[in-house]
């Protein structure tokens, strides 16, 4: 070995941190809405945050929801309101719970109203003088409208899960592809279809409403599904508040930079009303958000959809907000026009007693109810996931593009990517080794690597490439890794050994990473493990950019998930040493991947990687049918 050694690839200095580990995403942020400038445009930002909310709730890859029949009870009166208790299982380990308000007198079909009801104390059964959820069913129906208000996860009935998780049953959750933010989704879908399959309801003329989290529920569902013809979102839309329980903030969900207000507009040209208050986040809507949608209407001509109702108040959903709320569903469903607010009658609500099902309040969730409903809910998610059909190509093409947008990788223009050469080197056995680190322009980011030239390896038109799991100076004399090194010497083969981020000589970086609460970093941050594969991803791209057709990845341990990730994206070559691998893995700091059991998790990257150019060892027996 020569005198010249190499200290270190890169100083440990702040200043050499890897930007995207101080650049993040957060609730709380004024954020820019994005406007576009045609329709086409607009339409094409509708089908992304589409395909955003789908993804992020676990339904892509499209699930078989299961159609069991709704339990209605006969009903019971209440000055003039039929109210029936609700219960459908919408899959194996979910329930959809709630009330559905009928009026007693009236010529059926009558439009209907699904009424999400936010985070007021008692759910669906709440009133308060802020907050009446009972009363604005109530109210409806007595005007003549079909009012379906069903409990959000660990409400009332739907108590197999609590509302808060904790943060160790979060992350495996998550991994799995559920959430409380998907799971309240696919029940507001069913919802719909429930309230849209009754004789009593036009199905032509449906409405949602809820305030708060109820309001991210109202646009949630109407963002998805074109049934909701009309929305009133209350309290809620905001260019500096994106939503504060992880039932809004899916996995996933933020880390492309979708904001409330992209979801919202995905709404155009629908009817919308945004009531908003001085005392809350939506105490700019006057003079920002209002405006903005108003922008992306006119591109349908249809600005004068976007109705507001602002004053000076906390938040709520209180009687005068109810009133205004009444009159601009009347007019847009019924065609009724009764000014701009309908007063609400001097009538007690519908006492808690009259609503939970059994006539007392629902014990809450348990630990051993919360993990049987979890051990069910993923079994389902998982159910079919490796179903090929008769086209094992088409079904890997698919599994990439999930793959794909799971992670945010993509393969970068060639030129933006700058390799860095060290000056420092060192020789062993004639082979000259140099550390070299790869970033993209503009992005901040850098993966450090070493790179081995053998001797008489000029005009060698391949490089194997190491995603290590350990520093690079394992690979040097005395270290655990040596012997890899002397066999590339030995076979004349040019070797570069990466190191992911977080990995070896940049494992001091992650301190100085910045993260969301444990709560929502999941929403709003990159996981790590996709910023582990698109290095690898940065690092092949450069080197084809120079020439290298022939390119080999190589891995072991808690480096082959990225390994096997970025062939996958790539369809390069790999050999892989599977020892000790599962999909345990993912809960790690440095793999955790919301979402990744959606796809498969370590089985579904064994099968994209299923080819005869690649090589396995000590496969796990639970994994080797995945191998085909």
């Amino acid at each position: 070995m020569s005198e010249n050694t190499i200290e270190r690839i890169v100083p440990e200095l702040p200043i050499w941190v890897d930007r995207r580990l101080v650049s993040f995403n957060f609730c709380d942020w004024a954020q820019e809405e994005f406007i576009p400038s045609s329709l086409e445009e607009h339409r094409s930002r509708c089908d992304f945050v589409k395909r955003r909310l789908l993804l992020s709730a676990g339904l892509v890859p499209e699930l078989k929801m299961p159609q069991n029949a709704p339990q209605i009870s006969d009903g019971k009166l209440y000055h003039g309101v039929i109210i029936k208790d609700v219960s459908i299982e919408t899959m194996p380990g979910l329930r959809l719970t709630g009330s559905l308000f009928l009026p007693e007198k009236a010529q059926f079909p009558v439009p209907g109203i699904l009424s999400p009801h936010g985070h007021w104390q008692n759910g669906r059964v709440h009133h308060a003088e802020n907050g009446g959820v009972v009363m604005r069913c109530f109210e409806l129906a007595r005007l003549g409208f079909a009012v379906f208000a069903y409990d959000m996860i660990g409400y009332n009935e739907n108590n197999d899960l609590p509302h808060s998780w904790q943060i160790d049953f979060k992350r495996r959750a998550d991994v799995a592809g559920v959430s409380t933010f998907g799971l309240q989704t696919a029940n507001s879908m069913r919802a719909l279809d429930f309230l849209c399959s009754l004789d009593e309801v036009d199905e032509r003329r449906i409405g949602c409403t809820g305030a708060s989290g109820g309001a991210s529920q109202t646009w949630f569902i109407a963002a998805l599904d074109e049934r909701i013809k009309v929305a009133a979102p209350v309290c809620m839309l905001s260019s500096h508040f994106q939503g504060g329980c992880p039932c809004e903030e899916g996995p996933l969900l933020r880390t492309t930079g979708l904001t409330s207000f992209d979801i919202v507009s995905a709404i155009a040209p629908r009817p919308l009303m945004l009531p908003g208050v001085t005392g809350d986040w939506t105490n700019l809507n006057p003079e920002y958000e209002i405006p903005a949608l108003e922008a992306i209407y006119k591109l349908y001509n249809a600005e004068k959809n976007v109705h507001s109702f602002y004053c000076e108040d906390v938040h709520n959903y209180n009687r005068r907000t109810r009133e205004h709320i009444y009159a601009f569903l009347m007019r847009e469903l019924m065609g009724v026009d009764r000014g701009n607010t309908i007063p609400e009658e001097d009538i007690a609500p519908p006492p808690p007693e009259l609503l939970w099902h059994s006539g007392t309040k629902p014990e809450p969730a348990t630990e051993s109810s919360a993990e049987n409903a979890l051990s069910r809910i993923s079994s389902f998610l998982a159910d079919g996931i490796f179903d090929i059909g008769n086209d094992f190509e088409n079904f890997k093409k698919r599994k990439r593009e999930l793959l794909r947008m799971m992670l945010e990788t993509g393969t970068p223009p060639a030129c933006s990517v700058v390799e860095r050469v060290l000056y420092q080197k060192c020789e062993i056995n004639g082979a000259i080794l140099q550390g070299r680190t790869f970033s993209r322009r503009s992005v901040g980011d850098f993966v450090t690597s070493l790179e081995l030239k053998p001797p008489q390896s000029d005009g060698k038109n391949s490089m194997t490439v190491v995603i290590s799991d350990t520093s690079w100076k394992e690979f040097l004399p005395g270290g655990a890794r040596f012997d890899v090194t002397q066999k590339f010497i030995e076979s004349h083969q040019p070797a570069l050994i990466v190191e992911p981020l977080g990995t070896g000589s940049s494992a001091w970086q992650l301190k100085h990473a910045i993260r969301n609460t444990p709560a929502h970093s999941a929403a709003f941050d990159q996981p790590f493990f996709s910023m582990r594969v698109q290095d690898v991803i940065t690092v092949c791209t450069r080197l084809q950019e120079k020439g290298v057709e022939d390119i080999t990845l190589v891995s072991s341990a808690s480096s082959a998930p990225v390994a096997l990730a970025a062939a996958a994206l790539m369809q390069l070559p790999i050999v892989c040493d599977l020892d000790g691998v599962d999909d345990s893995t993912w809960l790690s700091e440095l793999n955790f991947q919301p979402l990744i059991g959606r796809l498969g998790g370590i089985a579904a990257l064994l099968m994209l990687n299923s080819d005869p150019r690649n090589v396995f060892s000590n496969v796990p027996q639970k994994f080797a049918e995945f191998l085909r």
